[in-house]
């Protein structure tokens, strides 16, 4: 695939993720900050959908060919578990994440935009940490393959006795797992109101679903890589500062990226075609239902203090995610989908983060908690 079309392609996959976020109203933010503000699982269960069907889905492009691939088996460390937290505690502040922030440009403009200038300054500074500290790159736990990747723990590593190369056996934990939290956000959700009774899954948020599923396969097959998103922001600031006069060479030194990183044009750079696609596929959504003026506009609203909260919110997150290494893509639903523990371990500390912001704002910050 030609350099153009490749940048293409990601373009598509970008608008593809956007629109099919949008138009189910889906987030990844949304599973614990609609639960906890609305007493609403039904993002939580859509997510865990969307994790199963992918991860089967993917079973047919890794089975005998995990060497093809550059798999998120990220390691299992104190990093992780520190970059979950502080992730899951910043997209509680800047309600969205980091793909979130990119969605909400069409309809929270202000909010999105500061979390995005913020976020991307918690990449680039943490950089450095990613690359030169030691204990991110050594694993508690690890399996064979996971040891060919990031040194994690790869889940058909620990059932090659189930006849299928341990892919039964992952499957059935993956489902195993996302069944629990299913199970735990629906006892969250009585717990918050009793009288209500927990309603099907709309099917708008089956088929976005299964249509993000569906695009992930694509984006895998053809890239020999899942859903990342993270990084780009990182460039993005880098840019910025040379805008302002910094050379390549201080950026390449302060940061320990290479100078050919930060030389890469942005048009260029494949993770953010693609992150630009998927501002461009939220928008289409509001344009086709005709709300994108009038949301945009009332989008526009900022306070100071919500300036601060969505500054430190973006912040926290973009310096997690180089702990972690990565987002809630990029750290969660990409390692999951490719059978990692890491994504699981890392899901439990999101969840606990987004709990502990989600209770300050509440009764600190925002006592209204607007979404």
């Amino acid at each position: 695939m030609s350099e153009d079309l490749s940048l293409l392609f990601r373009l598509v996959m970008g608008i593809g993720f956007g629109f099919a976020l949008v138009w189910a109203g889906l987030g990844f933010a949304g599973s614990v900050n609609k639960l906890t503000r609305l007493g609403s699982s039904a993002v939580t269960k859509t997510l865990m959908l969307m994790f199963v069907v992918t991860a089967f889905l993917n079973i047919f492009l890794l089975y005998n060919s995990t060497q093809n691939y550059n798999l998120g088996i990220f390691p299992i460390n104190m990093g992780l578990i520190i970059g979950g937290l502080m992730f899951g505690f910043g997209m509680a502040l800047s309600s969205c994440c980091a793909t979130g922030s990119l969605t909400d440009l069409a309809s929270g403009f202000s909010r999105a935009a500061v979390t995005i200038f913020f976020f991307a300054m918690g990449v680039f500074l943490g950089f450095y940490t990613q690359i030169t500290a030691s204990w991110l790159k050594i694993s508690w736990f690890t399996s064979e393959t996971g040891s060919y990747f990031k040194q994690g723990v790869f889940l058909p590593d620990l059932f090659m006795f189930d006849g299928l190369n341990g892919y039964l056996g992952a499957m059935i934990l993956t489902s195993v797992f996302a069944f629990t939290i299913v199970k735990l956000a629906e006892n969250y959700e009585k717990k918050l109101s009793p009288t209500n009774e927990v309603v099907p899954l709309p099917t708008k948020m089956k088929i976005s679903a299964i249509v993000i599923s569906i695009l992930f396969f694509i984006l895998l097959y053809n890239t020999q890589k899942g859903w990342s998103a993270t990084t780009s922001f990182g460039l993005w600031f880098g840019h910025l500062l040379m805008l302002f006069g910094l050379h390549v060479e201080a950026l390449a030194e302060f940061t320990h990226k290479s100078e050919e990183f930060f030389n890469t044009p942005i048009l260029q750079h494949s993770t953010s075609i693609q992150n630009f696609g998927i501002v461009i596929g939220s928008a289409l959504v509001l344009i086709f239902n005709g709300s994108f003026k009038d949301k945009f506009i009332s989008g526009l609203k900022i306070t100071p203090k919500g300036f601060i909260t969505f500054a430190f919110g973006g912040f926290i997150m973009g310096f997690g995610t180089r702990l972690s290494h990565g987002c809630n893509v990029g750290a969660l639903y990409t390692p999951i989908a490719e059978f990692s523990l890491s994504g699981w371990i890392y899901l439990v500390f999101v969840l606990l983060g987004g709990l502990a912001g989600n209770y300050i704002l509440k009764n600190y910050i925002n006592k209204t908690c607007p979404i």
